[in-house]
Parts: structure tokens; sequence; C-alpha cells
């Protein structure tokens, strides 16, 4: 997962920098607003697991929400970008994504509070690029 940088630097305050690259996203915001495809093509036999021993005909938001908390639970709540980002202050951090919804959004404002020093936190977002990595 490209999240790692995110997850180990919010865990581990040894990390003296973080650079998550197209990985900064909020789980619970893609469910609640049916923008979880990215998140299910990356893993597809994970979900479509999940789909069958549920009963389903089709992968839906309950689907991807259970698959989340069983592989990461709290992924989609106490985990989520808007509550860990915002702890890898006052380390530099870059983030640089290819997709700019709401739930980046409300990550972003968190976490421009809690640093207190703004040329330490940095945001790029390539409009267009969606959920890849280009060079």
């Amino acid at each position: 997962m490209r999240m790692s940088a995110w997850f180990a630097a919010f865990a581990d305050t040894r990390y003296s920098v973080a650079v998550p690259v197209n990985a900064v996203q909020s789980f619970r915001w893609a469910i609640d607003n049916d923008q979880w495809e990215a998140q299910v093509d990356s893993m597809k036999p994970v979900f479509e697991v999940a789909r069958i021993d549920l009963g389903k005909e089709a992968i839906d938001k309950e689907v991807v929400e259970k698959v989340l908390n069983r592989i990461a639970p709290g992924l989609a709540s106490e985990f989520d970008s808007p509550y860990t980002v915002p702890l890898i202050a006052p380390r530099p951090l870059l983030i640089i994504n290819g997709e700019m919804n709401e739930g980046i959004v409300v990550t972003i404002l968190k976490t421009q509070k809690a640093f207190e020093d703004a040329q330490c936190f940095k945001v790029i977002i390539e409009p267009g690029i969606g959920h890849e990595v280009t060079s």
C-alpha cells in the first residue's frame, strides 16, 4: 500500500519526514459518497470473496466497509486520514495526490491547522491523474 508513508509517520515519530504519493484519502468519505471504486480495483479478488460471503450480487458500500474493517480495523474511522495525517505535525510533510475530493480537502484543512510552520507542510495535487502514479 502506498499509504505506508502516511501510516508509518503518524504511528512512529522516528520518521523525520513523510511524502505519501497518491495515497492520502479518506476511506469514510469514499464509503459515504460511493467513491470507493479505486480502492476496490486495487484488491478486487478480496472484495469479490467478501461479496460472495455476504450473498451480494455486486460489490457495494457494505461490502467495502466490511472488507476494510476486516483487513484494517479503524481505517474508515479513528485511523482515517482526517484523524491521522495531522498527527505527523510538526515533522515535514509533502502530500502528492492525483485526485481532489471533499475527503482530501477535509484532511488537508485539518492538517494545515496542525502545522504551525506552513513551510513544513505542502500539498501538490495533479488534476486529471486519478488514482495512479505517473512519472
